[in-house]
């Protein structure tokens, strides 16, 4: 086995945060206090460099390599010194940009979820939480005994924003439509509150064909107000209209997703699924040649979302 000494790093000065590397595949170093910050590493495009922060003469705490002369790297806690080595060329300047100061992530909170309605009395150090209010899906409606399929229900809507934690406000949940029985159509979503912040539920599902899907919900009073979707149509055919999905979270470190649509009836004999939580719209029921009428299925519950910050 071969040996040889590998030198330690040349040591170089850097001037306005930049180092010269002499020769390429040479190691590089110096003793510099680096804050927390953002910093921008440039050098000329037609060579590679690459950069490492450390703390001490052995503790790696981030590195760099640039592409096509440039990267950008959060350095999250402070450096004494640098490594730098490029790929080609000689007499190279890499230099070291501080392009930003490094923030700091101070937010931490409680999530309440809230299913039934109640006066919701929770607080906060700020005063303040983010809320997201949905309301319940529409049901599905069912198909008849020929070959029309049901329809699907409308989803929940969401209404969004800041709010300011009184300690005393009214949260209302809204209910899942009913599903139709055979041949008949979903029953409507309820509406959800919180304090000003309102949502429509999602409309039934009908019967029949053509037979419309059920209007999605309405949000209105919140900063961010997003309605749900309509329910897909029914008509002739084998599978049932697909229940609507709920209107999406905007805060999806509240809520990563809305509830889903029920999926229609996959033919004859068989009855819609029932939406997702929270505020999906119930499925049709699957087409009734050869099965029967099918039901339709129901729409899930609304429920309001509160990160107390």
């Amino acid at each position: 086995m071969a040996s040889s000494v590998f030198p330690a790093p040349t040591v170089s000065s850097l001037n306005g945060y930049a180092i010269t590397a002499a020769a390429p595949n040479t190691l590089y170093g110096a003793t510099y206090a680096f804050d927390p910050a953002v910093y921008t590493i440039t050098c000329v495009s037609t060579t590679v460099a690459n950069v490492e922060f450390y703390s001490s003469a052995n503790t790696v705490i981030l590195r760099g390599t640039t592409i096509s002369g440039s990267i950008t790297v959060n350095l999250g806690s402070s450096a004494d010194r640098i490594r730098v080595w490029t790929s080609t060329g000689t007499d190279i300047t890499v230099n070291i940009t501080k392009t930003a100061a490094a923030l700091t992530n101070n937010i931490s909170g409680v999530l309440d979820t809230i299913t039934t309605t109640s006066t919701y009395t929770g607080t906060s150090a700020s005063g303040y939480g983010y809320v997201i209010a949905i309301s319940g899906g529409g049901g599905g409606g069912g198909s008849d005994a020929s070959s029309n399929r049901g329809s699907g229900g409308g989803g929940g809507a969401a209404a969004q924003g800041i709010v300011v934690l009184t300690g005393s406000i009214s949260a209302v949940i809204g209910n899942g439509g009913t599903g139709a029985s055979a041949n008949g159509s979903g029953g409507a979503g309820g509406t959800t509150s919180f304090g000003t912040y309102s949502c429509t539920g999602g409309s039934g599902g009908t019967a029949g064909a053509p037979s419309a899907g059920g209007a999605a919900g309405v949000a209105t009073g919140g900063q961010i107000n997003t309605n749900g979707n309509a329910g897909s149509p029914g008509s002739g055919g084998s599978p049932g209209g697909a229940g609507g999905n709920s209107g999406a979270p905007y805060y999806t470190f509240v809520l990563s997703a809305a509830g889903t649509g029920g999926a229609g009836g996959a033919g004859g004999g068989f009855n819609g699924g029932a939406g997702g939580l929270p505020g999906g719209g119930g499925g049709g029921g699957g087409n009734g040649s050869g099965g029967g009428a099918q039901a339709g299925g129901a729409g899930a519950a609304g429920r309001i979302y509160v990160l107390r910050y």
